[in-house]
């Protein structure tokens, strides 16, 4: 079996926490979460850092700190929010190469302005709010290797064919989306997959046998645990 080399964590960033009242020199104190921001966005621009991590909302400025930010491949909002503006503002970053944006409802729109990441090789977006509409547009990505996503709007077999049109994909993770046989049978078309994660997905066993018969070596998780077909099912 092939080594599913799997794309290297991130740190982590999150959107958003609030600014406490002036004080009596008239400035906002600087909140715990404005100074970790700061100061990774301060080493990113001095070369220091490739990443930047936040575990609370960033604030309109720390958002607006991130525009354009040079050198900046790793980015994680573990809290959110990314909407549809903030993905506008995310595609302004000319080397990201990895994006965790929880807790981000983003539409078919926002989805598009992350496509315009050209770098983009590494996407989870475990609470999106797209259509497969959404995922097409990403086909305009030719180094993203891993995605992982789920969303309400997220069924059928036309997310298999969507995700079947991500050609580069070595690593899929689809969370509580009900492809159905039909949509496994879609997701079967991509040529290079290494690891595929599903949860919820509501496949027969009819189906899995049709998809281990012509990829016998991809690794494959079913609701949290390996396929009893998966050929890595006793690692450890």
């Amino acid at each position: 079996m092939r080594s599913a080399a799997l794309l290297p964590l991130a740190a982590v960033l999150s959107l958003g926490c609030g600014i406490s009242p002036p004080a009596g020199n008239g400035r906002a104190p600087t909140t715990p979460t404005a100074a970790a921001i700061s100061a990774q966005v301060a080493a990113v621009r001095a070369g220091e850092a490739k990443r930047i991590t936040a575990e609370e909302p960033l604030t309109t400025a720390e958002w607006e700190s991130l525009r354009g930010l040079v050198g900046l491949r790793e980015l994680v909002l573990r809290a959110g929010v990314a909407d549809d503006g903030r993905a506008r503002l995310l595609a302004t970053l000319p080397d990201i190469e990895r994006l965790v944006l929880r807790d981000s409802p983003l539409s078919d729109s926002g989805v598009r302005e992350l496509a315009r990441c050209t770098r983009l090789r590494d996407l989870n977006v475990p609470q999106a709010a797209c259509t497969p509409a959404g995922i097409r547009a990403l086909a305009a990505l030719p180094r993203l290797r891993s995605l992982r996503l789920g969303g309400p709007h997220l069924t059928g077999a036309d997310v298999g064919r969507a995700v079947a049109e991500l050609v580069h994909l070595r690593s899929l993770h689809l969370i509580d989306v009900p492809l159905g046989d039909e949509g496994l049978d879609a997701v079967a078309r991509l040529p290079g997959l290494w690891n595929l994660y599903l949860d919820g997905a509501e496949v027969s066993d009819e189906a899995w046998t049709r998809y281990f018969q012509t990829h016998p070596d991809v690794h494959v998780h079913v609701d949290q645990a390996h396929h009893d077909r998966d050929p890595a099912r006793d690692h450890d």
